[in-house]
């Protein structure tokens, strides 16, 4: 119930486009309960920017949801990241969508694991090593696990609001 009232537990869509409005959803909700280190900013005032990779229609889905907000005090920014390199220093989140293939997503993961950028993947086969969350179809809802240990790595608090609604917590 508390998952409910957190709005971070969706019912499964109807179709590609509810499954991508939801995870867009998803993902501004996640960086309310998300701590970064002082480190992610490169100012006191910089934006929340939300990167990425492989999924134009989430983009924009992303850009309608985040449209004039707000996080911790600081304006949300969606963008686009079409290139491996600029994957670390681009965002404090990065979402690799379904369509980046398992190599390039390793390398986005690898590049990124040192700093503190929050990953999120959708990835229906495995939890991706390198992911910090990662979404998944389960009891016809969307739903996400936790690899806390990959949060803590990159030095991001998880409010444990978060950790209890995710269908599961790795540990390692």
């Amino acid at each position: 119930m508390i998952a409910l009232a957190l709005g971070l537990v969706a019912p499964a869509a109807t179709g590609q486009d509810a499954a991508v409005r939801i995870k867009a959803a998803f993902l501004y909700k996640f960086t309310a309960y998300v701590e970064w280190p002082r480190a992610a900013f490169p100012q006191v005032d910089s934006p929340l920017v939300i990167g990425t990779l492989g999924a134009p229609e989430l983009t924009r889905e992303l850009e309608i949801a985040t449209a004039g907000k707000q996080v911790a005090g600081r304006s949300v920014q969606v963008r686009r990241v079409e290139r491996v390199e600029d994957a670390a220093g681009c965002c404090q989140m990065l979402f690799l969508g379904p369509e980046v293939d398992a190599a390039r997503a390793l390398e986005v993961l690898t590049r990124t694991q040192l700093h503190p950028v929050l990953t999120v993947t959708d990835a229906e086969a495995a939890h991706p090593n390198g992911s910090v969350i990662n979404f998944i179809a389960a009891d016809n809802r969307i739903r996400f696990d936790i690899s806390r240990e990959r949060a803590e790595r990159k030095g991001l608090h998880l409010s444990s609001q978060l950790l209890g609604v995710a269908r599961q917590v790795v540990q390692r």
